[in-house]
């Protein structure tokens, strides 16, 4: 016996260990497969052998299994959540250097490229040569600082205060010829994409007359492309620009149609509120935490609960004696007048080792358990002693 009950705990300990690899692991159907096959063995020993204090053990094992296999779980849910965070937080610093970078490419951007153009103006119209010299040295001065604010990836958080007006003012002031129709959303987003689309136009085809409709959410530039001139493919800050728009739902299209660029862009609202997502996806993340954290504590109770209530059904029924009944019984009762209050069967749960030979055990129903605390003994086909185990003073 005492090998046997060596090679229960080895059993035993496998089990548990397994359910905790399953738990850590994420393969819940694996834990339900191996408790499920627990359950199944210890049904059928306990139909064969009426051993229920074994079938008790595994029931004690099944629960210990769903406890370390939540353990396991929580665990896992925990890491994950803990390196979610860190990525997020990695990604969040990386979408706001990209963002800031946009921004700056965006508002300092088109400044110069404005600088730029007056510059070419007065390099036109001045009689002198020395200022021609000086207008054309601060042109090609312009252009390199917008090529030296393309490759910035470092910048402070500074986010640009620029509206339609502000932006169309700005245009006109350096000499920008533009036809406005339609009224402007008034978001700052609208103003960074036709910033960056005028700038384009500056560079691209100086001198020329910009059109430039809202319709809506909808917006729509467009610019005649000069002979000779080189229209080129959608900046750095209109690709990212259209990649903030593809992720909010709207879209960008730019191109040469015509002898005309034309830009056409489909602005969802809300583009300049701060994007909740990574919040709500770290309060899920959080919840399901604590969830699982709760979990851990109570399904094994709920478990316990159930297997115990169970139990105590099958274990008292048609085995349970009340107190008068007992009380009824007298020594030297003949064993048919005793049988006729005795319980069908006796109760399947009994303390203080083997039963004695001729001796019968029932329950006056204690929960969870129900163990035989009434004992009844014959011989010779009459009550030969009466035991109550139960603790109560009659």
């Amino acid at each position: 016996m005492h090998g046997w009950g060596q090679w229960y705990a080895l059993a035993a300990a496998a089990v548990v260990a397994g359910c905790y690899l399953c738990g850590a692991r994420g393969r819940p159907w694996a834990v339900i497969a191996l408790l499920s096959a627990l359950e199944v063995a210890a049904a059928a020993a306990v139909a064969r052998s009426q051993d229920t204090v074994s079938w008790l053990g595994d029931q004690v094992v099944v629960v210990l299994g769903v406890f370390v296999a939540l353990t396991g779980a929580y665990r896992r849910l925990r890491h994950e959540f803990v390196e979610q965070g860190w990525a997020h937080a990695r990604d969040a610093r990386l979408h706001e250097r990209a963002r800031i970078a946009a921004d700056l490419h965006d508002t300092l951007g088109h400044d110069l490229a404005l600088l730029s153009l007056q510059a070419a103006g007065i390099q036109v119209t001045a009689g002198e040569p020395e200022t021609r010299e000086r207008a054309a040295a601060v042109r090609a001065g312009s252009a390199a600082a917008i090529d030296t604010v393309r490759r910035i990836v470092d910048l402070l958080d500074v986010e640009a205060e620029a509206d339609v007006p502000a932006v169309l003012d700005r245009a006109r002031a350096a000499g920008m010829t533009l036809e406005v129709t339609g009224t402007a959303p008034g978001e700052p987003f609208v103003a960074r994409l036709l910033s960056e689309a005028l700038s384009n136009a500056v560079r691209h085809a100086p001198g020329v007359t910009v059109t430039v409709t809202f319709a809506g959410r909808r917006v729509e530039i467009v610019n005649p492309v000069p002979e000779g001139a080189v229209a080129g493919r959608p900046g750095t800050g209109l690709v990212m620009l259209s990649a903030r728009l593809e992720q909010a739902g709207g879209s960008l299209t730019a191109g040469l149609t015509d002898g005309r660029f034309r830009l056409v862009a489909e602005v969802p609202a809300g583009m300049d509120t701060d994007d909740g997502r990574l919040g709500d996806d770290y309060r899920f993340r959080r919840r399901r935490v604590r969830r699982m954290l709760a979990g851990t504590v109570l399904i094994p109770f709920a478990v316990l609960l159930v297997v115990a209530t169970g139990f105590y059904a099958w274990a008292v029924r048609d085995a349970s004696m009340d107190d008068p009944a007992f009380a009824g019984l007298r020594v030297g009762m003949p064993e048919t007048a005793a049988v006729q209050v005795l319980p069908r069967r006796e109760a399947p749960i009994r303390w203080g080792g083997p039963s004695k030979p001729g001796c019968r055990f029932y329950t006056d129903g204690n929960y969870p358990l129900a163990y035989g605390n009434y004992v009844v003994c014959f011989s010779g086909n009459r009550v030969s002693r009466l035991e109550d185990l139960t603790g109560r003073d009659r």
